[in-house]
């Protein structure tokens, strides 16, 4: 028999089985909204660059050298917006591939499906900015550093709160949520909707910034406290 078996679509119990294994399928909404914010998101480095671009010389030592021992250089150009623009066409790749995966009902590995989602977010917002900084010879700064962990985190919460189901162990589990499934999912949309605009907001600031913000502080704390506030007033 052989090794390499083709995807075959599920359906009924099956289907029922991949849930409870690897998870929902994510609707359209919330694929199109998650390519929109991850595609923003892998660009933004290129901000980061623009703004260090006087400091970073024309052309870049990699530290990588050939079969010649001369190092591979790259012109600045290619540092500030091709690393991010790459991060950009992968994620386009990815994307389109989960989605073309879930019209046809295969079922990805969950690393896969994953990472797909958010890794060359990840990878653009840590890899590509640490590359410009260096480039740019200067240390980065904390405070940048921890902007992007913080915009990051939000964004991975913001997208899994979209339609995260009650026995979630990464919920807002509280009993007047819990009551009504229908303020559970209007309450916990809320939560995405804010929580992903509070990261991307987070980021921007930080790539164009570079440093952090009390503003931004407080906003995040905004947008955690007013999903709950909303709730309690829609139970009202």
């Amino acid at each position: 028999m052989s090794q390499n078996k083709k995807a075959i679509p599920m359906t009924g119990e099956a289907q029922a089985q991949a849930v409870r294994l690897f998870g929902r399928h994510v609707s359209r909404e919330k694929a199109c909204i998650l390519f929109a914010v991850t595609m923003v998101a892998c660009a933004l480095p290129m901000i980061t660059g623009v703004r260090l671009w006087e400091s970073i010389p024309e052309i870049v030592e990699t530290g990588i050298t050939r079969m010649d021992g001369r190092d591979d250089s790259m012109p600045r150009a290619l540092v500030v917006f091709g690393i991010p623009g790459l991060m950009c066409l992968l994620n386009l790749i990815v994307h389109t591939q989960l989605y073309l995966n879930q019209q046809r009902m295969t079922l990805p590995k969950t690393f896969v499906r994953l990472f797909g989602r958010w890794g060359f977010t990840v990878l653009s917002t840590g890899f590509a900015n640490l590359f410009i900084y260096r480039a740019a010879n200067r240390p980065l700064p904390p405070p940048f550093a921890a902007s992007c962990g913080i915009g990051l985190a939000l964004l991975l919460l913001g997208g899994h709160m979209m339609d995260c189901p009650p026995n979630s162990s990464v919920a807002l589990h509280f009993s007047f949520l819990e009551a009504d499934s229908r303020v559970w999912a209007a309450v916990h949309r809320l939560a995405a909707c804010l929580w992903m605009a509070a990261g991307l907001g987070v980021l921007i600031f930080a790539s164009v910034t570079g440093r952090a913000s009390a503003f931004f502080a407080a906003a995040v704390l905004a947008a955690f406290a007013a999903p709950v506030l909303y709730g309690k007033a829609l139970c009202r």
